[in-house]
Parts: structure tokens; sequence; C-alpha cells
């Protein structure tokens, strides 16, 4: 058995190439799933949409999955023909969620890569606690991706778990997109929050923000980025996870050297002074 999962996972290394497959899927993390196509489509609910995936699996099969309310489901039987319609049916029930933050990011198929960074250094750990009240601005897989082509040596290192000090950055940047609050906050809530610039408690600072919504989907700017909300509003049992198209990401973050800064010199130079003093 795990030999046929060594050989599946070298089939689809093989067949993808690097580190991400297509939407950046991290084939290392061991999880299969890849995002192939993917639609939205408005429901009778206001502001309520449903997003399908079409998903492949290492094998090349292809399961057609719909996401609403938190709610993942598969269809297991498709495209049943009726008078005035076609019904699909599902094996769960949607708009119920009954899984935490840390578990939604486990199993969707868009969160491969933020899943996978927030193991590192136990950031994901949090997560799973019932008493918080988690609003996490989740980046998906095609944005780190895209962070991956503008700054390419510095983002595989934050994929490599041999780089201690990037698994620390990665958790450091990580914090800066968890709000801890009494409350979770739905994308409608933060814009009727927000006049101008919007204030929240990161786990890593403050995270100032602004709301802009348009023909009912929703855009975040930060640090004079625009940045997309893919997918608002993901219920979970404690907490919201917003998928958004882009990671928030600053200069300072992705400005690694190789040679010693001045702090870390700076207790040596002291000593060295002071033996000097004394000779």
């Amino acid at each position: 058995m795990r030999r046929e999962r060594e050989r599946d996972v070298a089939k689809a290394k093989g067949k993808r190439g690097g580190q991400f497959g297509r939407e950046g899927v991290d084939l290392q993390s061991g999880r299969y799933l890849q995002v192939k196509d993917s639609h939205c489509v408005a429901t009778a609910a206001e502001k309520k949409k449903l997003y399908f995936n079409v998903v492949q699996g290492p094998m090349e099969n292809q399961t057609v999955t719909v996401e609403g309310g938190g709610v993942n489901a598969t269809i297991i039987t498709a495209n049943i023909a009726a008078t005035n319609g076609i019904i699909h049916i599902i094996d769960r029930l949607l708009g119920v969620p009954y899984t935490t933050v840390l578990d939604k990011l486990r199993t969707d198929p868009m969160l491969n890569s933020t899943y996978l960074l927030g193991q590192r250094r136990g950031f994901n750990d949090q997560l799973n606690d019932t008493k918080k009240r988690f609003t996490y601005f989740a980046p998906y897989d095609y944005a780190w991706k895209d962070a991956a082509n503008n700054y390419p040596s510095t983002t595989k290192k934050l994929f490599m778990p041999e780089f201690s000090y990037h698994r620390s950055q990665t958790k450091q940047i990580l914090e800066r997109h968890l709000i801890i609050a009494d409350q979770a906050y739905t994308m409608a809530k933060l814009k009727e929050m927000s006049n101008d610039t919007l204030y929240l408690p990161a786990a890593r600072d403050i995270l100032k923000l602004r709301i802009k919504e348009h023909s009912e989907s929703y855009q975040v700017e930060w640090e004079g980025k625009k940045i997309r909300v893919i997918r608002p509003d993901v219920e979970c049992t404690n907490g919201i996870i917003h998928v958004i198209g882009s990671v928030f990401l600053k200069d300072s973050d992705v400005r690694v050297t190789g040679g010693a800064s001045l702090a870390t010199l700076a207790p040596h130079l002291i000593m060295i002074l002071i033996a000097k003093w004394h000779l």
C-alpha cells in the first residue's frame, strides 16, 4: 500500500512538474486533490452562491464537488432529468457547517498550500479550538503560485521544511491573515463596520483593510493592493473563512540575505571592543 502511494506521488509529480500543480497545489503535502475547473452559480437565496469544482485525483479520476455555506459535498448521481429541470444528488446537506476551520482547510481542494504552510510550527493547531472565533483570510492555491512567480526563491524556501528560519517567517505571514475575536466576521459585517479603513486585531499586529462591494462580490484593499474575495463567508463551526486571491505579503517579508545583520553582529562587536579596552 505504501509503495502504491509513493508511486502515485511520483507519477503526479512527473506529470505536473515542480512543487506546484495548477492552482498551486503542493503535491509534497500528500493531498492529491487538484482543481481542474471551477464555476460559481447564484442561488435563490440573496447573496448566496454555490461553487462547483472539477477535482482530479492522482489516477486521473475526476469528481464534481459543490460548496455552499461552508459545506463541501460530492455529486454522487448527476443529470437526473425532470420535466422542468435537472436534479443532481449530493452526499451532504449544504449550508449547515459541521467542520472546524482546521478541518475545512484540510479538506478544501482550493486551500492545499495554505493548509500545508499552516502545519509548520503548529500554526494550524489553534484552528481546531471551538472556544474561539476565527476570521481567516485564506489565500487560495493560485495566490501562492502567483507569489512564487513574483518571489520565486523566497516562496520556494517558505515551502521547504528544512529551512527553520523560513518556517518562522511563514508563521508570521499567516498570522497576518487571521483574526481572533469574540465573534467571526462575515464580509457583509465587515463592510458594515467599514466607513473608510477598518482596523482588525489580527494574530500578528493590526490588520488594516478597506472593504469594497461590486455587483454582489467583494474586494479587499490592503497595503495599496486590490484583492478579490474568491469565496466569501465559508462558514465553520468555530469561525468563517474568506478565500482571497492574493497573499498579504509585504516586500519586507521577502528580503532574505545570506549575510549576518547588524543586530546579529552587535553583541560580538561589543565583546571585541571590551576585550580591546582591557588590553
